[in-house]
């Protein structure tokens, strides 16, 4: 869909505005608004006869804030009017992802913010809209105009001072309502349609794994006589196939460990396998470290053709990961946090559809070492996982049919990821060109309060 444009245009002053309409003013933020850092957090104002609650940075996320659970602080009576938060309030993240900005709505009666945050006001009541401001910061925060003078500490900050001299465009009033309520018509469009993929790409997920994990347990004739698996959780298998644990059909190398003493010791440089490398299905190689091992332990912790490497643990999803190595750098090891898995009496193809199937996946949670969003399995645990065997020719007509289907549920779930995309790159294009003026979208829709 094409937008007009506005008969005339001037230059805004301001490199990433380019021009604006001729009828707008660009000026400093602090000309139209009250820009105020909220209250330091005092942890002996915890507790005391006025608590209140009061928003933090991580509360407002874009065009969201939360209010659940909201931590309290003691506001005396002489400080609620200076920090307490209005209808139509813009709050703008001071640190972190600086910036980032929702409208306070009310949701809550009474409450009051942090001091990483701005509370961003009008200074004439009916001048301006937060609403307009909102979408104006998302096309500055999209072009990394807000991170630039964000400061080079580790966690950026964006200071009152310096974000009360960014010049931004302000329409007249009525326009900048028209222009906040058609991008919020637009992009609530967008985002349901983006919703709408996301959940498709799970549907597609979820599916491939019931494929690969049908195949690798029931296999493809559905027709031919059942047995006990022996296995509670993995259930009846086709009765010529065999379950065997994995210590019997290979073997397991741990790799090496940074940190130690090379004093003294004939080195060399050598690439280094982490856990970032090793995906679910994949290799990601873009970046491989290098690391220094004595001369005598490199074959020690070399990798081979044919080894399929798992992940010891991290986050649960990284739990027993992996793809088989190719040799693709040659030489390379791994880090202890990855087992090299080396088949001996069945292929490597095999062996990785297996461990990634739901049920190997089950296993491992099930044996792993738990603690706060973090799993670990030793490599004892990984050798004593049941491998389901089907004969040999099976294990070839099962992997041709699963290389079929996984390809053509990946080209889906790309095309969805691919959309999603281009959806966010128009949301994006989109609420830029209307905040500086590049489309006139007055009378597109009917005004509405934004």
């Amino acid at each position: 869909m094409s937008f007009p444009r506005y008969p005339a245009y001037k230059d805004s002053g301001v490199e990433w505005l380019g021009e604006v309409p001729g009828h707008w003013s660009v000026c400093s933020l602090s000309y139209r608004y009250q820009i105020e850092l909220g209250k330091m957090l005092d942890e002996k104002r915890i507790t005391g006869e006025h608590l209140r609650p009061y928003l933090r940075n991580i509360d407002v996320q874009w065009g969201v804030i939360n209010t659940d659970d909201l931590p309290e602080m003691d506001f005396q009576d002489d400080e609620t009017e200076r920090y307490a938060l209005e209808v139509g309030d813009l709050l703008v993240c001071e640190g972190g992802e600086v910036g980032r900005a929702a409208i306070w709505k009310a949701p809550i009666a009474e409450c009051y913010y942090q001091k990483a945050l701005h509370r961003v006001r009008p200074r004439l009541p009916g001048s301006d809209i937060a609403g307009f401001l909102f979408f104006v910061l998302l096309a500055a925060a999209s072009r990394g105009i807000l991170s630039e003078s964000a400061g080079k500490s580790t966690i950026a900050h964006l200071t009152a001072e310096v974000f009360r001299r960014y010049r931004f465009p302000f329409p007249p009033l009525a326009e900048q309502t028209a222009i906040a309520t058609f991008l919020h018509y637009e992009t609530d469009k967008i985002d349901a349609l983006v919703a709408d993929y996301r959940t498709l790409i799970e549907l597609l997920q979820e599916k491939r794994q019931a494929v690969i994990s049908h195949a690798v347990t029931k296999g493809l004739d559905s027709t031919v006589p059942m047995k006990d698996s022996g296995v509670e959780w993995l259930g009846e298998v086709p009765a010529h196939w065999g379950v065997v644990r994995l210590k019997f059909l290979a073997t397991v190398q741990t790799g090496v460990a940074k940190g130690k003493d090379n004093s003294g010791k004939t080195v060399v440089d050598v690439a280094y396998l982490r856990v970032a490398n090793v995906q679910n299905g994949y290799l990601d190689l873009a970046e491989v470290a290098m690391i220094e091992i004595p001369q005598e332990d490199l074959d020690r912790y070399l990798l081979r053709n044919g080894d399929v490497l798992m992940n010891e643990g991290g986050d649960n999803d990284k739990l027993g990961r992996g793809h088989i190595w190719g040799g693709e750098v040659s030489p390379c090891i791994h880090q202890n946090h990855v087992f090299a898995v080396r088949p001996i009496k069945l292929s490597s193809d095999w062996l990785n559809r297996v461990t990634g199937s739901s049920y190997a996946q089950f296993y491992f949670l099930s044996r792993s070492k738990q603690s706060t969003n973090l799993a670990s399995i030793s490599s004892t645990n990984i050798m004593e996982l049941p491998v389901v065997l089907p004969p040999d020719i099976e294990q070839v007509v099962i992997g041709t049919f699963l290389d079929r289907e996984i390809s053509n549920l990946d080209s889906l779930i790309t095309d969805a990821q691919d959309a999603i995309t281009l959806l966010q790159e128009r949301r994006t294009a989109l609420i830029s060109a209307a905040v500086t003026g590049k489309i006139d979208v007055r009378g597109l829709v009917e005004p509405e309060a934004a």
